[in-house]
């Protein structure tokens, strides 16, 4: 079995001990955190290829609406805490608005989310905000299904 470095193949920090190993097709993967193992676990295709190495970053800028007005108190507790993530790049309140920034191949909206929940908060309900978190999350999952699957290029036929 192929032992890789101890280089976190999501984020490219140092490995961390504690965080649990993944092997994939005989290599085995050592993580920084536990939201970068479980981001290779979803897809370690993305991660495990020499493409994967070379991959720039996915920058994406979302406004994610919660259910009430954040008191500036929890507004700066909040903003650290989601800044701790892996790959989140911005982060700003504006009353009930979060408004993130954060690459795709690091961390997703619905990972994010999960942290907000975690963190006490309630997202916004209405009709209007779950259908758009639900596209969101939907066409993350399609981005990165594209970026995981490899490219063929094929060549012209022989004449």
């Amino acid at each position: 079995m192929k032992l890789l470095n101890e280089i976190c193949p999501v984020c490219g920090m140092k490995a961390q001990t504690g965080v649990p190993t993944e092997e994939h097709h005989k290599m085995f993967f050592h993580f920084c955190s536990e939201q970068c193992r479980e981001t290779f676990i979803a897809r370690p295709s993305l991660y495990s290829t020499k493409v994967g190495k070379v991959r720039k970053a996915t920058l994406k800028r979302r406004t994610i609406s919660l259910s009430e007005t954040l008191e500036h108190e929890i507004t700066d507790l909040l903003i650290p805490y989601l800044m701790a993530m892996m790959g989140v790049k911005e982060v700003t309140v504006e009353g009930n608005k979060l408004h993130i920034t954060y690459d795709l191949l690091q961390v997703t909206e619905s990972q994010i989310e999960k942290a907000l929940v975690e963190a006490g908060l309630q997202l916004g309900g209405d009709w209007l905000e779950r259908l758009r978190r639900g596209w969101a999350h939907s066409s993350e999952e399609v981005e990165l299904d594209n970026l995981s699957t490899p490219r063929y290029h094929h060549s012209p036929p022989l004449a």
